[in-house]
C-alpha cells in the first residue's frame, strides 16, 4: 500500500504532508506499465520535482528498484532547463510520507566554516 496523489491537484500532498483522506493504492493490483513489460510495482516511491523554480511533489508506487539497499538515502538527479528531481523510494505499508532525514546544506556549511575558526 502506498499514498498516491500529486501536490499539482492536491496541496495535501506537498511537504509538510497531510495524508488525511488521501488516497492510497494497493500496488500489488495495479496492471504493468505498457513500457515496463514484465516489472510489477513492489515499491513506494516519492518525487519532488521542481521546474523552473515550481516544486511538485508526487506520490505513489514504484516499478524499479533502486540499485541502492539504504532506504533513509534518497537519489537526486538534474537536467537542462533548471529541471531537478528528487526521489526516494521504500518498501513499507504507506512509507512514501516523510522527507528524508539529512543535514541541509546551509546547517552543513555553517558547521564546517565553524569547525575551521
Amino acid at each position: 500500500m502506498c499514498y498516491q496523489c500529486n501536490s499539482e491537484y492536491d496541496p495535501r500532498c506537498g511537504d509538510p504532508f497531510d495524508p488525511y483522506s488521501l488516497g492510497t493504492v494497493n500496488c500489488s493490483l495495479l496492471e504493468p506499465l505498457e513500457h515496463l513489460p514484465g516489472y510489477k510495482p513492489t515499491i513506494c516511491r516519492k518525487n519532488v520535482q521542481k521546474v523552473q523554480g515550481k516544486i511538485r511533489i508526487v506520490r505513489g508506487c514504484g516499478y524499479i528498484e533502486d540499485s541502492y539497499k539504504n532506504e533513509k538515502q534518497c537519489l537526486y538527479r538534474s537536467g537542462t532547463h533548471d529541471v531537478n528531481m528528487h526521489y526516494c523510494s521504500c518498501t513499507g505499508n504507506l512509507c512514501n510520507t516523510a522527507s528524508e532525514k539529512i543535514v541541509p546544506m546551509l546547517t552543513l556549511g555553517i558547521i564546517t566554516m565553524a569547525a575551521l575558526l
